[in-house]
């Protein structure tokens, strides 16, 4: 699914189709840099500990850390509205779940309560 497909299925009424499609596509760079990670972790099993290429996997990884907490600080950071209104959505369909559920138990007939002799 690309930003295209996201943004119509992520419609906000205060929030406009540009940011949208800017925090996607930062997303997607985000997504693709994880997969970068992950890479460099599996290349780290074809070496030795002692291997100079081994060393420099983890000098790799560790400046990969710095670029992911770089693009979420930026993603948190620009994209405070966006990420509310995904909050907000998420906590109103929690709550319909919830009232449709608390609708059901209340329906059910109770059952009488046993007495103790």
């Amino acid at each position: 699914m690309d930003a295209e497909d996201k943004i119509l299925t992520s419609k906000f009424s205060d929030i406009k189709v540009s940011d949208l499609k800017n925090y996607f596509n930062d997303m997607f760079t985000l997504r693709d840099l994880c997969d970068d990670f992950i890479e460099l972790f599996k290349r780290e099993e074809k070496y030795y500990l002692d291997e100079e290429r081994y060393n420099m996997l983890l000098e790799d990884e560790a400046r990969m850390v710095d670029d992911l907490h770089q693009i979420t600080e930026e993603i948190r950071n620009g994209y405070e509205d966006i990420l509310s209104a995904f909050y907000n959505r998420r906590i109103d369909r929690e709550r319909q779940r919830l009232t449709k559920a608390f609708k059901e138990i209340e329906k059910k007939p109770k059952q009488p309560q046993e007495k103790d002799n």
